[in-house]
């Protein structure tokens, strides 16, 4: 399988690049542009949008550009709502963006729905890009932006809950090492199949690079996959999982598993540069889903907090 190569940004405007003035907004560009990318392979023209976990704003905007019709975010950062309703918060080219204060994890789906200004109905198009950093416990209390609990997937319940009850498509962000295999089972079990796969490599932020020891445990326990051949010396691989309903897309593309899943993650990792070339010699276990390659410049500001 030959995967498509995107090398510079183009989902994220020079604006959307310019890091905000509060660390308390997330800026992490690459993950950014993987969320749009995500979101691009199941939007239809004129889809609505639901946003979770919606952050500085940039995604909700660049998904109105690339064709949604409206987009709706949700996050439960005061700073980070009141950042993305000052900056993104606009009509683009007559396709709304709007933004609101909640937590979609306590939220039923009809709640989630009423948190916008106008009348938002299904079918929409779930995504997030959540936190998805497995920590322990003590470290993940410390950084609320990206701590994603002992497997890194702690609010994936909640995004495929509102995806299953909502959902024209459901898209979600996580990282080779947030227990991949598991996340595909969790889809698997809401009647979810893997559509298409984009991936980004990218190096371990300081406080992952930090508190690395949940990371290197799941590792062990080939759960995880940390990319130590590549050109940083500790760096993983962005995931963005675009899913159908397993009766939709199944027929189309067969299924990626799990363990497909993880076999194509470790096959990245043995490449020696971002391209991942190992991927050129990939065979796909019965699935033939479109696979992404996002090589990006790396931003010298990231915002965790």
């Amino acid at each position: 399988m030959q995967p498509t190569r995107v090398t510079a940004y183009r989902h994220l405007t020079p604006r959307d690049l310019d890091p905000p003035s509060s660390p308390q907004v997330f800026f992490e560009p690459a993950d950014t542009e993987t969320g749009v990318w995500v979101a691009q392979d199941l939007m239809r023209e004129g889809c609505l949008v639901l946003d979770l976990g919606s952050g500085s704003g940039a995604a909700a905007a660049a998904m109105a550009r690339a064709g949604a019709a409206r987009v709706h975010g949700v996050d439960s950062g005061e700073d980070t709502v009141a950042w993305a309703r000052k900056h993104y918060a606009s009509s683009d080219d007559d396709r709304p963006v709007t933004f609101a204060h909640g937590d979609f994890t306590a939220l039923s789906p009809a709640e989630l729905l009423a948190t916008a200004p106008a009348p938002v109905r299904p079918p929409v198009v779930v995504t997030s890009n959540p936190p998805y950093v497995p920590l322990t416990a003590e470290a993940d209390a410390l950084r609320r932006s990206v701590g994603g609990g002992t497997d890194g997937l702690k609010l994936i319940p909640a995004v495929i809950a509102h995806g299953r009850a909502l959902g024209d498509g459901l898209g979600i962000t996580i990282g080779s090492y947030s227990t991949p295999r598991k996340a595909v089972g969790m889809l698997e079990a809401a009647g979810f199949a893997v559509h298409a796969v984009t991936l980004c490599p990218l190096p371990f932020g300081d406080f992952t690079r930090d508190h690395p020891e949940q990371v290197f445990l799941l590792e062990e326990r080939g759960e995880a996959v940390v990319w130590r051949s590549g050109p940083y010396p500790l760096a993983y691989f962005i995931v963005g999982l675009a899913c159908r309903r397993a009766s939709e897309d199944g027929a189309r593309t067969g299924r990626l598993t799990g363990g497909g899943l993880l076999d194509l993650l470790r096959t990245a990792a043995r490449s020696r540069t971002t391209r991942l070339e190992a991927l050129d010699e990939w065979a796909p276990p019965g699935w033939a889903g479109p696979l992404r390659v996002v090589d990006l410049p790396q931003s010298t500001v990231r915002h965790h907090w």
